[in-house]
């Protein structure tokens, strides 16, 4: 399970946690706080590595102690294999 504890320097950048925002918390507008989970339902993204992807794109080398250069590798991957995902659905709906 991860952790979604702000570091001290998150809470500087983001503001003080509260008990219904995490690390993975934006505010879109003032008053106004989502994330990425919410995000991917409101774009009604359904394939888990196309959600992986862009998880990894929104914040590339900046979520834990992986690089920029490294998120964007995995994000790549992911989107490889939802392509597979979406070319197996299909098949098996043909």
């Amino acid at each position: 399970m991860t952790d979604n504890t702000m570091t001290p320097e998150e809470e500087r950048e983001y503001g003080p946690e509260d008990s219904k925002r995490s690390k993975y918390h934006r505010e879109i507008k003032p008053g106004v706080w989502v994330d990425v989970y919410s995000v991917l339902v409101a774009f009604g993204v359904t394939n888990p590595a196309d959600a992986h992807a862009i998880k990894k794109m929104l914040m590339p080398g900046r979520r834990g102690a992986k690089d920029s250069i490294q998120d964007r590798k995995e994000a790549i991957a992911s989107i490889e294999r939802a392509i597979e995902i979406e070319i197996e659905v299909s098949r098996e709906l043909a």
